[in-house]
């Protein structure tokens, strides 16, 4: 992913306990890492943030599709 700006976000600790859960999973993935090398609780949660964003996407297509 390009590094092309930087957010600063402040997140419940709930979401971050849950990405450092995830953090070695997905690095025993080659599919999920992605080609990252090191995987660490940012790279899991810029994982989850772009998935979530393609789900939302997906989610208001859908509904613009049904209001058509």
């Amino acid at each position: 992913m390009a590094r092309e700006g930087w957010i600063d976000a402040r997140l419940p600790a709930e979401l971050a306990a849950r990405a450092d859960l995830l953090v070695a999973a997905v690095q025993a993935d080659p599919e999920l890492r992605g080609g990252v090398g090191t995987v660490t609780r940012a790279t899991v949660l810029r994982l989850a943030l772009a998935r979530g964003l393609a789900s939302l996407e997906a989610s208001v297509k859908a509904r613009r599709k049904g209001a058509a």
